[in-house]
């Protein structure tokens, strides 16, 4: 049902996840950042409420393992999860519960976690998170964007995925540098791409105009002199 990736840019401290699922929406339930703390991700049969337990635990300086365990430990159902997360100094860490839909599998190393349910093939979420290692000179949305591309390209989920978010923080901001999403779609990854392109560009320009108005460029449009 839903394949993803959690990853950290260790030369720049961004932290940021990728998540695409044949369900609708799955920007608005999976994926957790927050910025100089983790990501969390929430999957499987999923409970978005873990994930403040999860990114409360980082908060009180604990790491990627102890999240899991905490997330874990407070679920009454914890075997109908999937969990990944990974802090802000790169440490990582998984669990999926026994009851995770279908063929399920997950993978984790130094700044990088990636999990997957109802996949068609086991090796997709090391696939993944193998690509987000090599890539370390593009930027973390690009390597993000890559990673679960790779997921596609081996089979993705059995059933057609429709949806897919893309979430990234950077250190010296608490809002999001980059949140998109595609609610449905029978084209997500490549809508995701589109959207991409437009908006890359356009993302230092929008932080810019949040912390130094000031030096911040035009829009671009009519009567925005």
């Amino acid at each position: 049902m839903t394949f993803s990736v959690a990853g950290r840019c260790s030369s720049t401290g961004a932290l940021g996840a990728i998540v695409t699922s044949s369900s609708p929406s799955v920007g608005a339930r999976c994926p957790w950042v927050k910025s100089n703390t983790g990501v969390i991700l929430t999957q499987n049969v999923t409970d978005p409420r873990l994930a403040d337990i999860g990114l409360s635990t980082l908060e009180k300086g604990y790491h990627a393992q102890a999240a899991i365990r905490t997330m874990v430990g407070a679920s009454d159902f914890s075997e109908f999860r999937q969990l990944a997360c990974v802090d802000a100094d790169g440490n990582s860490s998984v669990f999926t519960g026994e009851k995770a839909l279908g063929v399920n599998g997950e993978f984790y190393a130094k700044d990088v976690a990636s999990i997957g349910n109802l996949l068609s093939d086991l090796e997709i979420p090391k696939a993944m998170g193998q690509c987000f290692l090599e890539l370390k000179h593009l930027s973390l949305p690009e390597r993000l964007i890559a990673a679960i591309e790779r997921g596609f390209t081996m089979g993705g989920e059995l059933d057609q995925e429709h949806s897919i978010g893309l979430l990234v923080y950077h250190p010296d901001t608490s809002f999001a540098f980059v949140d998109l999403r595609v609610d449905y779609s029978d084209d997500p990854l490549n809508d995701l791409k589109r959207l991409w392109e437009i908006y890359g560009p356009q993302a230092k320009d929008y932080k810019i105009r949040a912390i130094e108005p000031e030096l911040a460029p035009s829009y671009g449009v009519k009567g925005d002199t």
